[in-house]
């Protein structure tokens, strides 16, 4: 190399270096093409010729080892000519490349050129940015498994969801592939969206008011979690979306207010299923014909009040028999019997509560038990109104009315309900014994 080539300071190579990432460090002369090595790491420096001109064996030989699809850039931007062009300007390069090692790993590297002040020169400084672009590709793997993952949740367990800031109300809605969703930027354009173009009219204003971001955040400041239902045209069918909403905060930055995070599901099937389950529980429950309990299903209630009271407030159990019901399916025929049975239901509906239990006991029996009340007076004046209301017939011709026999308990302590129904029964069978049509009240021995 010539010795009248002068070079910068070791201060300034300095300057133009990180010197916690480099590998070696050159110094180039732009008339010559002549390049010494200043400066390399231990573990490096052997890999790398001291000292040469561009081109000669040594730099083919580092060529050789650059990955084939960069090393024609290499070639390019290290020539006399780009070089030059480097130097007029008085800029940076950069060069990023990729080149095996002699194992056949794939290294990344980045080759800085710095021109010196002079402009006669370069130094050229090579840093490892393997462990970078390392880290930059499980980055970018870990974001497209994060990617997939939100394309499984959103195509196999819900229909779309959005994240938004609660502070600029800016938004980011993941949706499926069928692309039948438009995706806005703001909140409260994808709300507008949503209400517009999927809700149906008679609940645009309500889906509105509920996702107005402010009262939204409020709501779930005090309930943690939120959940509403709206009915949706979706995939040309009216359906029923269950959308829950809450906040979550930036793992990032604690000190950022949280963003609303919001889900809708389609829950039409769902819905569906439980309703025809209640409808399946109903009729399981229910007598078909009066609407009324089930002998089973009231047991089961009769108890469950019993056990689950002290009994002190008292309970009131009735047992209702329709007089001569055999007499009227025979003169006037079974369809005559089954509205007798029907008015019987509804008149027990009107004169006792929703929350009283109503049964058909079997037959022509019925039972009424009212927990938490036990008043004698109160009750015949109850039963008196339902003899009142089944006491006329009015869908039949010359038909005589409908009497009934009842026995009746009220009791202020703690007692089966089998002992319910055998002193109800005793005062049925008073009042028969007497015959029929009245109400005759038993008290505990």
């Amino acid at each position: 190399m010539s010795g009248n080539t002068s070079f910068p300071s070791m201060e300034n190579v300095l300057e133009t270096l990180v010197l916690a990432d480099y590998e070696i460090v050159f110094r180039m002369d732009g008339r010559t093409g002549e390049y010494r090595k200043i400066l390399a790491k231990p573990a490096v420096g052997s890999l790398y010729p001291d000292s040469g001109i561009l081109g000669d064996e040594a730099c083919l030989k580092y060529m050789a080892s650059v990955y084939p699809k960069d090393r024609i850039l290499l070639r390019t931007e290290m020539s006399p000519e780009r070089l030059a062009e480097t130097a007029k300007t008085g800029h940076r390069k950069i060069v990023s490349y990729r080149r095996r090692d002699p194992g056949g790993r794939l290294l990344y590297r980045k080759a800085v050129i710095v021109p010196v002040p002079d402009r006669t020169g370069f130094v050229c400084a090579i840093h490892d940015t393997t462990e970078e672009m390392r880290l930059r590709r499980e980055n970018d793997r870990n974001l497209r498994m994060k990617d997939e993952g939100i394309r499984f949740i959103v195509e196999n367990m819900c229909e779309n969801f959005i994240i938004a800031d609660t502070e600029t109300h800016e938004c980011t809605t993941y949706t499926n592939r069928e692309g039948n969703i438009s995706c806005k930027s703001r909140f409260d354009e994808q709300i507008d969206w949503f209400a517009e173009n999927m809700v149906v009219p008679e609940e645009r204003a309500y889906y509105r008011r509920y996702f107005d971001i402010d009262t939204l955040t409020g709501r779930i400041a005090e309930e943690g979690i939120c959940r509403m239902t709206c009915s949706v045209i979706y995939k040309n069918d009216r359906r029923t979306f269950a959308i829950t909403a809450t906040l979550i905060d930036d793992p990032g930055k604690n000190e950022k207010p949280p963003f609303l995070f919001l889900c809708a599901q389609d829950i039409t099937s769902i819905k569906r299923m439980k309703e025809t389950n209640q409808l399946l529980l109903f009729h399981n429950q229910h007598d078909k014909l009066t609407g009324l309990l089930n002998r089973a299903a009231a047991e089961k209630r009769i108890r469950e009040q019993l056990y689950a009271g002290s009994g002190k407030a008292g309970n009131t159990f009735i047992l209702i028999d329709i007089d001569r019901f055999k007499h009227i399916n025979d003169r006037y025929g079974h369809l005559t019997g089954d509205e007798v049975l029907r008015l019987m239901g509804e008149s027990m509906r009107k004169v006792f509560r929703d929350k009283d239990i109503l049964c058909r006991w079997g037959g022509d029996e019925f039972v009424v038990f009212v927990s938490g009340f036990a008043d004698e007076k109160v009750m015949k004046s109850r039963l008196n109104i339902l003899r009142e209301k089944t006491g006329t017939f009015p869908d039949q011709a010359n038909f005589p009315g409908i009497t009934l026999s009842i026995g009746c308990v009220c009791v202020h302590r703690e007692i089966t309900l089998n002992r319910l129904f055998l002193l109800a029964d005793e005062a049925l069978y008073e009042v028969k014994n007497h015959g029929r049509d009245g109400i005759s009240f038993k008290s505990l021995p």
